[in-house]
């Protein structure tokens, strides 16, 4: 497997061109392409460290024709300083950036958004500040701590808070986990207000973890051994390869490029509800 190879299966985007001595940067998991979370170092041409600091998550890769010798220990050694470094930049921005989501969140309003009218939700209201929709990013283990917040725009655009922790971070709607018939989880707020909408046609209180990306939505699960995966289906797969490799039970829509907010728009809400039978079956 190549470094680009590694990066990739990571659920980053590997930079273009990858140069030997540099920090590289890059998206890092589920970011947008003008984040740079990711990152890389080739050490040499045969060893390398990798990671997203928006995840605290970093690897080692070594060539199958790697041989470790006194040279490449000692550049290893300071690579691993500067990455611990960085790490600690890392933490404090997100500290930072929490600390900024809690005030954003403390000053909206509550009221309706364009964007939850476009999506089919006219009368579902959420929280507004500057034209945005504030989707609050909660602590999967306490759930009561803010770490981030995800801004959508009236058109659909949507941003995270600079500098925000995205691992294991959380929106739920529905049920606690602990009172819920099941645990479903989704990447999208809206694919979750679709589901949940479904969801109340059904018997039983439901609980719908919003995990905002893919890759968050593999971590995820690890806490939720018992859930349901209702996944995109991008046209890149990613949602697809994501829940199989979470070992859960889980379906997606059958049109590429489609979620489960876009089959509720345009084939009704009966639908996703079948759907939703078929998965709690």
């Amino acid at each position: 497997m190549t470094l680009a190879d590694a990066i990739a299966a990571a659920g980053m985007t590997p930079p273009h061109r990858i140069t030997e001595g540099r920090w590289l940067r890059f998206p890092g998991v589920g970011k947008g392409k003008s984040n740079r979370a990711g990152w890389c170092r080739v050490i040499t041409p045969t060893l390398a460290i990798y990671g997203d600091w928006s995840s605290n998550f970093s690897a080692m890769w070594k060539d199958d024709t790697h041989r470790d010798d006194a040279t490449s220990a000692r550049l290893l050694a300071e690579a691993r300083t500067r990455e611990v470094a960085f790490a600690a930049e890392q933490r404090a921005r997100q500290s930072a950036a929490a600390v900024k989501a809690s005030d954003l969140i403390s000053r909206a309003v509550t009221r309706s958004h364009g964007y939850l009218v476009r999506k089919g939700f006219p009368d579902r209201k959420g929280l507004v500040h500057d034209q945005q929709l504030l989707i609050p990013m909660r602590d999967i283990c306490e759930y009561g701590r803010v770490i981030s917040v995800q801004m959508i725009a009236p058109n659909g655009e949507k941003k995270f808070l600079p500098g925000g922790r995205a691992k294991g971070a959380v929106y739920r709607i529905g049920a606690k986990p602990a009172d819920a018939r099941r645990v479903i989880l989704c990447e999208g707020y809206v694919t979750g207000l679709s589901i949940e909408a479904a969801l109340q046609r059904l018997p039983g209180p439901h609980s719908v973890i919003v995990c905002f990306s893919a890759g968050n939505l593999e971590y995820v699960a690890e806490s939720y051994p018992r859930a349901v995966v209702a996944a995109d289906n991008d046209q890149s797969a990613t949602g697809e390869e994501t829940a199989k490799r979470t070992g859960l039970k889980w379906t997606m829509p059958y049109e590429v490029g489609t979620d489960f907010n876009d089959l509720h728009q345009a084939m009704g809400l009966h639908v996703v509800v079948e759907r939703m039978r078929e998965l709690l079956s």
